[in-house]
């Protein structure tokens, strides 16, 4: 500006007198020159705007606005963006897109925390690569002349921002495609990696107007989505039934899971006539550092809500399959039975979990018996019949608990890889006191030996039961009448004991 002030000092405007032998075109290059000046101006300062977002900060901001294992923008990074982004935004609407890895615990303890990062960073650059040429996403900064629209929360989780005030279903149709492209195996080391992505949906402003609310919503609609609607991501406001102390109570119960408080209890299961051991079930409880031991009745309900029933699951598993392998020594028929919920036959991965643990403890499968009720087969009978069948092929015995409380159609239970089928508590408890229980009982004992299955008989607490139920044809019970639920750490003494009060006949069953 100096330097045209100096211009236009030295080389006056012409005077009336001058322009009459003056060209028209040099009456007017001072302003031109102005306003070529100001558009270079205007140009610097554009491209040294550009320049600088493709820069890398300063060591100590860097490290403040990124995640220190991905290296991608974190969550503090997104919320400066979304501060001036929001308020100049009015009338608009924006999606946030959650994405979690899931079952990434098993890839940490199998190759260590160092070789799981290496996979974290991957998977990022993959997310990433699926979302850097979608405009409608708020690009965070710029990498060798690539957007980068993801944000990593820390740990397994990730995040990006949306405009869709264009397009109201963009958000939903880019987690799908993120769901479906990016869940490829990754490679290490020439080994592949399996993992799984799950998406959650929150919009601004319908589900909340800060962050933290939208992340928050959106983490309950990947849970949702995770376990109960797998054909949607979308928050919906009826999730806010889940209150804040029911989500504060599973997050302890993640932390019990960790932590190892959850406890295993044992009820075994008797051949009713010659008083042989069969199996024994095993029943979960919770050692609650503040509520005392709880019951599953107290949590497990709640823990299928909101998605962690998995975990706990896969803990159960482990366990009961490491005390098989404990027992097989002095046992070798010992077999154990595990309750399986209607969440767990969404998770593919299941199958190769149990293989795994199998494998690593030495336990023939036929050792393990999975109980399901006939509800978790009728949620997704196709996608149910499907796992029940690799669960068969696996060599794992299968039984349906809760016999005659559902509504499964004969045809649709002549197709299930069941063995036998338990006869709900309801039914017995008070057989010898009502026929109208005794009639319900003989049927469905009627039912299983017409398609070919065995039978056993939750809650039996007298022997009057016991006889009946003998007289009715059924060979296999539980109950109080037996045993009430111990811990598994004393079923090795109680089978001792066990065999030593009922004699030679109460030896394990080879079956």
């Amino acid at each position: 500006m100096r330097f045209l002030t100096a211009c236009l000092l030295v080389s006056p405007l012409p005077t009336i007198a001058e322009t009459a032998t003056v060209p028209a075109w040099l009456l007017w290059w001072p302003l031109a020159l102005v306003v070529v000046i100001l558009l270079l101006l205007w140009r610097i300062r554009v491209l040294q705007q550009q320049l600088r977002r493709q820069q890398p900060a300063t060591a100590p901001e860097h490290t403040l606005l990124h995640d220190e294992i991905s290296g991608y923008p974190n969550k503090e990074l997104l919320r400066r963006q979304l501060k001036p982004l929001l308020q100049q935004s009015e009338g608009k609407r924006f999606a946030l897109l959650l994405f979690k890895v899931t079952q990434f615990e098993q890839i940490n303890e199998a190759l260590g925390y160092q070789n799981s990062n290496l996979l974290l960073m991957q998977l990022a650059h993959r997310i990433n690569e699926q979302l850097h040429q979608h405009e409608a996403l708020l690009c965070l900064e710029w990498r060798e002349q690539k957007a980068v629209r993801l944000c990593h929360l820390g740990g397994v989780d990730f995040m990006a921002w949306a405009d869709v005030t264009a397009k109201p279903y963009l958000a939903e149709q880019l987690a799908k495609q993120v769901e479906q492209l990016v869940a490829q195996p990754l490679m290490l080391h020439s080994s592949a990696m399996n993992y799984q992505l799950v998406s959650g949906i929150a919009c601004y402003p319908d589900h909340g107007s800060q962050l933290n609310e939208l992340l928050e919503r959106a983490y309950l609609a990947m849970q949702h989505h995770r376990w109960q609607a797998p054909d949607t991501a979308m928050f919906d406001p009826s999730l806010l039934n889940y209150s804040d102390d029911k989500l504060r109570f599973m997050a302890e119960l993640r932390q019990g899971i960790e932590q190892n408080q959850l406890l295993l209890y044992v009820q075994p299961q008797i051949e009713l006539k010659q008083r042989k051991l069969l199996a024994a079930e095993v029943l979960v409880r919770w050692q609650h550092p503040r509520l005392g031991l709880l019951p599953p009745e107290d949590f497990l309900e709640t823990a299928e809500q909101l998605g962690v029933i998995y975990s706990l699951t896969e803990w159960v598993l482990q366990h009961a399959v490491a005390s098989l392998a404990s027992l097989k020594a002095e046992f070798p028929a010992m077999k154990l039975a595990v309750n399986l919920s209607s969440k767990d036959l969404l998770q593919d991965e299941l199958v190769d979990y149990l293989q795994g643990l199998l494998l690593e403890y030495q336990v023939k499968p036929a050792s393990l018996v999975l109980e399901l009720t006939e509800r978790a087969l009728s949620d997704d009978p196709v996608r149910a019949l499907t796992m029940l069948q690799r669960f068969h092929n696996l060599g794992v015995e299968l039984a349906l608990d809760d016999f005659g409380t559902g509504f499964s159609s004969l045809f649709y239970l002549r197709q299930l890889p069941i063995s036998h089928v338990k006869i709900d508590c309801s039914f017995i408890n008070d057989l010898h006191k009502s026929d109208t229980h005794i009639a319900i009982a003989g049927a469905i004992i009627d039912i299983a030996r017409n398609l070919g299955l065995g039978v056993v008989a939750e809650g039996i607490e007298e022997e009057m039961v016991e006889q009946k139920l003998l007289r009715m044809g059924c060979t296999r019970g539980q109950g109080f009448y037996y045993s009430r639920p111990f811990e598994l750490a004393g079923l090795q003494p109680w089978l001792k004991q066990w065999q030593q009060s009922s004699g030679p006949a109460a030896q394990l069953s080879p079956e």
